[in-house]
């Protein structure tokens, strides 16, 4: 029998990817909706705001500016945009950002005491899933592809360690406090 623990690691994991496709497929406003709906319920549910604001900011935070700038240096395209401003991200992209940090702390809790393993998925998950998004949104990856997939894939390895550094160490903080 499936404790109520494994059972919200299930379901983090799956608010994920139902979340994924609805900023990919849906645009900024199913987005936006979608990021609501997915993080009202991670946060009635499976987290909890206190213990897990640090960790939703910074990953936003953070991912927003990764993308930011691969999108200045037009490793990114933004497509729906088409004037300077379409050098910062789509809102459904900041969107993705924040449900992607709903699983640092449960369904990818395991990469933050396995930092290799998350550095490996990062690694191949990352560009992974920019190349699947690029093939059904708006967004361009940059040509030659290898290029891109591997500048991708080194920051992704270091981007799931890293956070989940910073996780660790608020949790110690909070263990102390």
């Amino acid at each position: 029998m499936m404790t109520n623990d494994k059972i919200k690691l299930i379901a983090n994991y799956l608010l994920f990817q139902l979340g994924w496709f609805a900023c990919v497929l849906g645009g900024d406003q199913i987005a936006l909706a979608a990021a609501v709906i997915v993080l009202f319920i991670h946060l009635l549910w499976i987290g909890n705001w206190h213990k897990e604001k640090q960790i939703l900011s910074l990953t936003l935070l953070l991912g927003c500016a990764i993308d930011s700038f691969l999108g200045n240096l037009e490793i990114l395209k933004f497509n729906s945009q088409l004037d300077d401003a379409g050098r910062i991200l789509p809102l459904w992209l900041a969107c993705l950002w924040l449900i992607f940090a709903t699983t640092l702390r449960h369904s990818l809790d395991w990469s933050r005491t396995h930092k290799l393993y998350g550095a490996i998925l990062g690694f191949f998950g990352g560009p992974l899933s920019y190349l699947a998004g690029s093939k059904i949104s708006d967004v361009t990856l940059a040509q030659p592809l290898w290029q891109t997939l591997l500048i991708l894939a080194i920051i992704w390895a270091v981007v799931i360690p890293m956070l989940q550094s910073f996780s660790q160490a608020w949790l110690n903080k909070a263990k102390s406090g």
